[in-house]
């Protein structure tokens, strides 16, 4: 049973009820803040996805974009290749899962209709195949410190907001996207990092509420594999963060009887294009 008192530390809301199987050899990427009109790393990322092979699930645990502001964005020069590529890995069989983050809050379900993938507001949970149930959220929520950011994470979520931002002109969601971002940078400098880190009691709170034993988030864009002791009887938590990116550790891998592994984007066998597999 939850411990109702820790888990009421978290955000309302922010414990995933969403289930999905990630079967051995699935692959969860994080915090890529991709730049919506492109860039090098938008230019990487998509041939990366199209190379993916023996890749049963792909899922992004949020940042996937540095901006989004409405989904009139997708349109954009920056964004429509890569939904494309999600597209067409769907396609060929792999089951692609998205969390929004802190930076690509607005993004809704229209990620659905792009890519035929399947998209999950507060993250998920997954019964490991032989291994543990584990939640897999972006992590922004577990900032339990971070008072002020909690407040403007709800204005995000508040649906007359999202609703604007999914069916307003672009020009509009655009404004409301600077004003928020730019009111949130602007706090920034002030906070002490303590304050503005994932707590581990908040991890702690996560897994209890969600049933879990295994929490898996990005965000901080620091690498880490640890466990939370328990002092209350409860089990121990195994706490892993994916780092950003383009950095050691920036990929998690489900490996056979449930365990996961963290590893490099750049060490996946992919194939290039018409040609054998490469690394």
């Amino acid at each position: 049973m939850p411990d109702v008192t820790l888990a009421a530390t978290l955000p309302a809301g922010s414990v995933p009820t969403d289930r999905i199987p990630l079967p051995a050899g699935a692959l969860v990427v994080t915090d890529l803040h991709l730049v919506p009109l492109g860039d090098a790393r938008t230019d990487a990322f998509v041939p990366w996805c199209d190379g993916l092979v023996d890749v049963p699930v792909l899922v992004c645990l949020g940042d996937l974009f540095e901006v989004w502001d409405s989904r009139n964005q997708a349109r954009l020069s920056g964004c429509r290749p890569v939904f494309e590529a999600f597209r067409r890995l769907v396609e060929r069989g792999t089951h692609v899962h998205r969390i929004p983050g802190n930076r690509d809050a607005s993004l809704d379900d229209a990620f659905e209709g792009e890519t035929g993938g399947s998209f999950h507001l507060e993250g998920f949970l997954a019964d490991l195949d032989g291994g543990p149930r584990a939640a897999f959220v972006h992590g922004d929520a577990l900032c339990t410190l971070d008072l002020s950011y909690l407040r403007l994470r709800r204005i995000l979520r508040w649906e007359p907001l999202r609703f604007a931002t999914r069916h307003g002109p672009m020009w509009l969601a655009r404004r409301i996207g600077r004003r928020i971002r730019g009111a949130s940078e602007s706090a920034k400098p002030y906070k002490p990092p303590a304050e503005k880190s994932i707590q581990p009691d908040a991890v702690r709170a996560l897994a209890q509420a969600a049933g879990a034993s295994l929490v898996v988030c990005g965000h901080a864009h620091e690498v880490s594999d640890r466990v939370l002791p328990s002092d209350d009887g409860a089990p121990d938590v195994r706490w892993v963060v994916v780092g950003a990116w383009e950095t050691d550790g920036d990929l998690l891998r489900v490996a056979e009887g449930g365990g996961i592994e963290l590893a490099s984007s750049a060490t996946i066998p992919v194939r290039a294009p018409d040609g054998p597999r490469s690394t």
